[in-house]
Formats: C-alpha cells, structure tokens, sequence
C-alpha cells in the first residue's frame, strides 16, 4: 500500500470517525419497545423528559409498557413513574391546550387488551399529571396532532386512524375552554398514515394534508381550509401507504413545503418533497433523501443554521435504516453518518432535552437484528444560542435563533367581556414591542387583559400568543394579516396599546 493511499484512507477514516460522533447515546435506563406512542415532556424545570411507550416479546409473551426517564441536572437520566397508560400502534402529541405555562399530552393506540385508547393528560407542574375526561372517539393505528384551526386562540386537535369497528376516520376536535367539540369534516380516514396541520398560503387558516391507506389502497392529498369548509387541492401527489409526512419551509422562502415518505401500489418505498410557490400549486422537488416505508418522519433545526433538518426511520427494500439528514439550502441535502442502528415500527423524534441549543435524538423500534431499543441520543454539536420565547401553539420543543425580536401578542375567547350574557367571538391585540426578558410582553399584555376584561380570568404565567419577528416591518406585516385573518372569522377586535 503506497503512502499517499494509506494517508486518503486514514483522513477517510477520521472524516467517518468525526461525523458519527455527532450524536452519542445517552444511559436513560429505557426498556426497549417496537409500535411506541412517544414525546418529549416538560416535567419539573426547563429540560425534557421521554414519554415512551409501546411493545415488545419476551419468551413468546407480548408486553405493553409506559415509561417515563427524565434529566437529573439536565445531563442524568432517571426513570420515573409514569403516569400514562401503556400503549402501542399509536400517537402522541404535546401542546399547551389550557394555557397554564404547562405543556399538556394527548395520545392514542392500543393497550395491553387490544382495545383502542385516546386520552387527554393535563400538566399541573413538579411531575404531576391529571387524566382529563373527553369524548374522544378512540383510535389506533394513526396520529394525533395539535393546532389552532378556528382561531380562538387555544389548540385543537386532527386525529385519523381506525375506530374499534375497523372504520377509518379523520376528526377534528375544537377546544372550547379545555372542553372538545368533534366538527365535521368530508376528510377521508386513514390507517398506517398520518395527517397534518400546515397553513400552505400564509392565509392565517390550518389547511391539512393526509395520507396513508384509506380502505382502497395508497391515498396522499392536501385540503385547504376555504369558506369554513375543507376543500381537496387538485394537485397530484404521490398516493403512498404505511407512510408519514412533515411540513417545513425547506428553502426559507416563506411558504409550507412538505416531505412524504412511504409505500406505493406496488409495496415499493418512495419519497418527495414538494414546494408550495407563489402560484398556487406544489412542485414535486427531486432530492437525494433514501425512500422508507412503515416510516416516521420528523423535522427541526438540528445544527442551529436556521434551515430545517430531518430524522427518518423506517424500511428500505434491504432493511430498517435511521437517517438523518442535514438541510444545505435550496432542497439540497447531506446524509449525516451516525451510529444510531435503523429500526422498522419505530419513530424518532427531535428535543433539546439538555437545553444547550441544539437537537438530541429520541429513537425506538426493532432493529435488523430484532432488538427493541428505546434510546436517547445527545447532539454534541453545542452552538451559542440565545433563547426567545416560544408560542404556546408550536409544538412545545424549545427553537433557538438570534436576536434582537420584535413582538406582538394576542389572544381571543367566545365570550361576553362585560360580564353580561351575550357571548360572541372577541380577539385582543396588541402594537408591537421589542422583546426585553423572556415572557416580557406576555406578562405586560395580560395585566392589561385582565384590566380590561375583569371577568377573563387570571393565568398564573399569562401565556398568551406570541409572534416574533427580526424586523419591525415584519412584525407589522404579520400583525395586520392576523388582525384581518380574523375580523374574516367574525371576530371582534379589540387593540391593547402602551
């Protein structure tokens, strides 16, 4: 072997060595699980627990497990009592539905009997959670997701799956003061799928793409919210099943695109991306992303460079990969060599559990070997962040970007702001701020609230809708659009200025 190709190969192996270090697992104490229902949770202070749950086999006997592990000094895992059922084939989905500061839980699938489950747990601080009595039509074999539909200020939820009689639904709940209303929708039902909250025409309106298998075979299609109604766009998209999909503004360029991945007719994997442009319609985007099905698909900012990046697990034609991908701009994509094993019935998930500023790993499902694993890997990456607070209304994983903001904030009710009995829709606005201190302006907006509206109630964080943004101009822009977004609706306005 000639020096100069022993010193290609050693920098080779180095470049491999540098790059799979990326992330490094974590001891968590977590009992490894395929089919989980899992989240990232705020139990005590400002890091993330894991929420997992889901099954295994052990000498021929199935088991069903919930677990919970959190932080001890953000760094320590612990395994704690968990006080959620045990689930598997299923989903869960984390938001602040009460607006308490707490981040509530709402989840799906099957328990240890095989009967379906859906169920509403509400956070009321230091680790406890309370399960909360609703309506929900149980599901399985779907997902469950929150967002703010009607514009009233507090999250909804979209769920599809498969009811207990094997029928396929798609359902929307309203939350009117943590109680849920289902709405009727023409939305088609799926199984082995997804759908997705994604506002695709910055009209301030939750428009809802949705695929899977709806009974026929593969389905995949995108419905926009018009007239109070859910209407199917007439673009084609690729029909998948065993499937999972993502919004992002991939190329930043101010509109929703999405990533779909899945199983065709045929039983063959495939992946897109597709573009939302300026005239309306979507662009299937060619990128170099491995095509997986019997898939999951999640996306965030993992290295803090203000693109957003992608986890997938799932199968190839060969067997179970988990990838991840590193967005370079313009839908170009870099395959990130890591040391996590590739499942299939499993799913991964983004947190920033230690809270340093960048994106660790939640990974569970059976691997090629046919271990169960439930893992946690951290991000060694590190970047200087500084913090800004969040809307209550995202999903609750805390997001990083540089300064300065500027602000305005919001919020809305169905109700009588007299104290009489005539409710109707108000919505409360503020003019716009430069952020000071984390929770500022939400502090200031609602002493001002409560001021004027005595019979609102008062929160013991004041969380209330918050929008940032790097310019004033911005700021403006958006405040107008929300303003008119909702006299649209029906709404009442009322302005808060000082």
């Amino acid at each position: 072997m000639s020096k100069k190709y022993f010193f290609l190969l050693w920098m080779l192996m180095i470049s491999l060595s540098i790059n799979a270090q990326v992330f490094t697992r974590v001891n968590t104490g977590l009992h490894g699980v395929m089919d989980p229902v899992m989240g990232w949770l705020n139990i005590k202070n400002q890091h993330l627990a894991a929420f997992v749950a889901g099954d295994y086999y052990t000498k021929n006997q199935h088991v069903v497990i919930s677990q919970l592990t959190g932080t001890y000094n953000g760094r320590r895992f612990a395994m704690q009592h968990s006080p959620f059922p045990a689930l598997y084939r299923g989903d869960a989905a984390v938001g602040d539905y009460n607006h308490d500061g707490f981040p509530d839980i709402v989840m799906t699938g099957l328990n240890a009997k095989g009967c379906p489950v859906m169920r509403l747990y509400r956070n009321e601080g230091h680790g406890r959670f309370i399960y909360v009595p609703q309506s929900f039509i149980p599901l399985t074999d779907g997902s469950v997701e929150w967002g703010d539909y009607d514009h009233d200020g507090d999250l909804d939820l979209l769920v599809t799956g498969k009811r207990i009689d094997n029928k396929l639904v798609t359902l929307i709940y309203r939350n009117d003061n943590g109680h849920f209303t289902q709405v009727p929708t023409d939305i088609p039902g799926v199984y082995n799928g997804v759908a997705r909250w994604g506002d695709i025409n910055n009209d301030g309106k939750m428009d809802i793409l949705i695929t899977g298998n709806d009974g026929d075979g593969p389905f995949t299609a995108v419905y926009v919210y018009k007239k109070g109604k859910y209407q199917r766009m007439n673009d084609h998209f690729v029909q998948l099943q065993n499937s999972d999909a993502q919004w992002a503004d991939f190329n930043k360029d101010g509109y929703m695109d999405f990533i779909i991945s899945g199983e065709d007719k045929d039983g063959f994997p495939d992946c897109r991306i597709y573009s939302y442009g300026k005239n309306g319609h979507f662009t299937d985007i060619p990128v170099g992303i491995r095509p997986l099905k019997s898939c999951s698909i999640d996306v965030a900012d993992y290295n803090h460079d203000g693109y957003p990046d992608i986890v997938m697990t799932g199968e190839s034609t060969e067997r179970p990969y988990t990838d991840v991908y590193k967005n370079e701009s313009d839908f170009h994509f870099q395959h990130i060599l890591t040391d996590i094993p590739g499942v299939s019935n499993g799913k991964a998930l983004w947190g920033d559990f230690d809270h340093d500023g960048d994106m660790d790993l939640l990974v569970a499902g059976i691997t090629v070997c046919y271990h169960f694993i439930a893992r946690i890997y951290q991000n060694n990456l590190n970047p200087k962040v500084e913090t800004v607070q969040k809307s209550p209304f995202i999903r609750p994983i805390p997001v990083y970007r540089p300064g300065p903001y500027y602000y305005y904030v919001f919020s809305s009710c169905f109700c009588d702001p007299t104290g009489g009995n005539h409710p109707r829709y108000h919505m409360y606005i503020s003019n716009i701020h430069r952020g000071k201190t984390p929770y500022y302006l939400n502090y200031k907006f609602n002493d001002l609230l409560i001021k004027m509206v005595p019979n609102w109630g008062k929160t013991d964080r004041g969380h209330r809708t918050s929008n940032a943004f790097t310019s004033k101009k911005q700021a403006e822009l958006s405040r107008t659009q929300v303003i008119e977004s909702y006299k649209a609706s029906g709404f009442k306005v009322h302005y808060i200025h000082w």
